[in-house]
């Protein structure tokens, strides 16, 4: 008999996708063994709601249990994030090497979103468009993403932006940091539909003329995207780009060869936004 999308409960951050890894959208089984993404295809659609996979025991999603090793005050964000640097700092550069390769992206881009290290997970501080931390994500080795217990879903704003040439919008804070890397100036949002709101407000605050948004190239992604410049393209100029067909986001389209000269060159190709949003590949 095929499942029906109402028999399984939806993922949570603590209980994330087995598939794709996201804490939202998708749905999974109480006992682990079939889950429904909304993201990844396999050969059995379910409906609106996405695909079915059926998991082995190394797959299952199992709730997380973490041991936090930094003692700090719920909400003192800034202290965390700090704490969480220091501890990466004595701890050595070896960890940061490894998620340096693991990622794709450089030490020095993710050293300007502030990562840090709290004993058993990567910190990744969130931003109101002021810059004040109001949260801190965390990803922890097997590339599951949570967030500190009482965080508000933020912005991810590196150091040092120029204010030349256009701002890049990206999802989560690898694809940002890939975005760095490429040179240009980018901000990142916690989730293909967080924080609409707050990017519109860094947008007008830092008083940005040229925005570009980069979409995952899957349904939710693109639906972000397209929720997100059609409240940018009241203020500013914005543009929607995507990675090439077959690739998931802009950190796999740098792993696989994207240069700045490319990615100007699929900004150049992509139509502004006026009131209809297209999305150019």
């Amino acid at each position: 008999m095929s499942p029906r999308s109402n028999d399984l409960p939806r993922v949570t951050r603590r209980r994330p996708c087995p598939v794709c890894e996201k804490p939202d959208w998708c749905l999974v089984a109480e006992d682990g063994s079939r889950a429904i993404c909304a993201r990844v295809a396999s050969d059995r659609r379910v409906g609106e709601a996405g695909w079915l996979h059926v998991l082995d025991g190394s797959r299952r999603s199992a709730p997380h249990r973490p041991t936090v090793r930094i003692e700090h005050r719920r909400g003192d964000f800034g202290l965390y994030a700090a704490n969480a640097v220091g501890f990466r700092r004595s701890d050595g550069l070896d960890g940061v090497f490894r998620l340096q390769n693991q990622l794709g992206v450089s030490i020095a881009s993710l050293e300007r979103l502030g990562v840090g290290n709290n004993g058993w997970a990567w910190t990744f501080p969130m931003c109101s468009p002021s810059g004040r931390i109001v949260g801190i994500r965390l990803r922890r080795p097997d590339g599951s993403k949570l967030a500190v217990r009482g965080s508000q879903q933020g912005l991810f704003i590196p150091s040092g932006l120029t204010g030349d040439g256009p701002l890049l919008i990206a999802e989560g804070p690898t694809d940002t940091a890939a975005a760095l890397d490429l040179g240009f100036d980018a901000i990142g949002r916690p989730s293909c539909e967080g924080c609409v709101g707050w990017t519109v407000a860094f947008v007008r605050e830092r008083l940005c003329r040229d925005v570009v948004v980069v979409s995952d190239s899957d349904a939710p992604g693109r639906a972000g995207a397209a929720r997100l410049a059609s409240a940018l393209c009241l203020h500013v100029s914005v543009r929607v780009i995507e990675p090439p067909e077959g690739i998931k986001d802009l950190r796999e389209w740098k792993r696989k060869g994207c240069t700045s000269q490319a990615l100007q060159s699929a900004i150049s190709a992509a139509p502004r936004i006026r009131s209809r949003v297209e999305v150019a590949r």
